[in-house]
């Protein structure tokens, strides 16, 4: 196919395509703006979920170390956001369970209008 210029013999482009492909543009650059929020939103989720898992596993290890008491209980808060509960109970006299939860608070600044006020994550 030739190129044929215009009737005034000049080349380029049309006022319209170049604001269309501004358009198309300005649609790109936000959508990438959204996924970078996203991706610093997920981050934090993701810090706040290892720190809930690593209280968990820190809890059954001490309750572990400690000899296990046939039935304990309890509640703990030292972290900020986290708030955890567990649970030490004797189903015979050989075996221990324990029942640990940890909740995450989101504080309410965080929170978007889409999320609950809070989430609980179990190891």
């Amino acid at each position: 196919m030739r190129y044929t210029p215009n009737a005034r013999g000049r080349s380029g482009f049309t006022l319209i395509e170049v604001m269309v492909a501004l358009v198309i543009f300005n649609i790109g650059l936000l959508a990438l703006a959204a996924g970078a929020a996203l991706l610093v939103r997920q981050g934090g989720l993701v810090q706040r979920l290892d720190a809930a898992r690593l209280a968990a596993a820190s809890r059954v290890a001490r309750l572990r170390a400690g000899g296990c008491p046939a039935t304990q209980q309890g509640a703990d808060s030292a972290q900020p956001g986290l708030l955890e509960r567990w649970q030490v109970t004797a189903p015979d006299s050989v075996t221990r369970a324990i029942d640990d939860s940890v909740e995450i608070v989101v504080p309410a600044e965080e929170q978007a209008s889409d999320c609950t006020p809070s989430s609980a994550a179990r190891p």
